[in-house]
């Protein structure tokens, strides 16, 4: 049995001996510029700018900041009028993202129209375009109770899709909690489904950062708090516009499993990352009973 013991110990500390560090040298990411810009009906264009970045960079507020691109001759066109865009730093001062981005009062989005937008940086040109669809309206929405929960609510809506073929992105805003609109967790639809017909769905409440453990912690994650006032935006977007956000919902959530592999998303601008889409938009409130 001594024996053994001073075998083991022996053994271990060969073990240890053998093992060193590895250090990897990770080649850096070629530079691409990410573009996130949408227009809405009856509202400006709203279209930032940033650079890519490692996957392993450390991210803090600093380094975020460093990201946005401040250089970028912005246009957009609607087919009609042709507008250079501005800087704006109005969401930075709302912690709204995206906190820095490009705009112009000279276009406001309308129905059935098509935009264009170039971006030039130094030697590097982005383009990118699409059309504004149509409007589409909830028919109601109501709140649904939660076993042993007198305090928060499910959100229920419901919608008659028309006979065109649609796709939807949900956003909610609680008035006086939140700053800005949140898109629903996990929620892009394709009416391929429900393509003119009557549908109804539990719209998830948001979260703003997926990757905060505080998100997860949160008593009222998914949910609604009895008395909030909640507006709900419904989107309709085309066919490019919501594929882009499929595959980019599919990588936040689950591209970062080791057990799957990653997603391809498909990007609409040409000459670097990212989207650039329209938004054709209603409006809705309930007060959470």
């Amino acid at each position: 049995m001594k024996f053994n013991i001073i075998y083991l110990i022996i053994l271990f500390l060969f073990l240890i001996s053998c093992s060193k560090d590895i250090e990897l040298n990770l080649p850096e990411p070629n530079k691409k510029y990410v573009v996130e810009g949408y227009i809405e009906n009856g509202c400006h264009p709203v279209i930032a700018i940033t650079r890519n970045t490692s996957y392993f960079d450390p991210i803090d507020s600093a380094y975020l900041m460093n990201l946005f691109v401040l250089n970028a001759k912005v246009y957009i066109s609607d087919g009609d009028i042709e507008a250079e865009c501005h800087l704006s730093m109005d969401n930075l001062l709302k912690g709204v993202w995206p906190y820095i981005y490009y705009t112009t009062d000279q276009i406001i989005g309308e129905i059935n129209k098509i935009y264009y937008i170039q971006i030039i940086i130094d030697s590097d040109t982005i383009t990118g375009k699409d059309t504004m669809p149509n409007i589409v309206c909830l028919d109601s929405l109501w709140c649904e109770p939660i076993k042993d929960n007198d305090t928060l609510r499910e959100l229920w809506i419901s919608l008659t899709d028309p006979p065109e073929k649609n796709f939807y992105r949900f956003f909610t805003k609680r008035l006086l909690r939140d700053q800005a609109y949140i898109p629903s967790g996990l929620f892009v639809l394709d009416d391929v489904y429900f393509s003119n017909q009557y549908f109804k769905v539990f719209l998830m409440r948001g979260f703003e950062n997926i990757y905060s453990d505080s998100t997860y912690r949160d008593q009222e994650f998914g949910k609604y708090k009895i008395g909030d006032t909640v507006v709900v935006k419904t989107a309709n977007m085309t066919r490019q516009h919501y594929n882009f956000w499929r595959t980019a919902e599919q990588e936040i959530y689950i591209g970062t499993s080791p057990f799957i592999n990653p997603v391809r998303i498909k990007h609409t601008v040409d000459g670097g990352l990212g989207v650039f889409g329209c938004y054709a938009t209603s409006y809705d409130t309930i007060i959470i009973y």
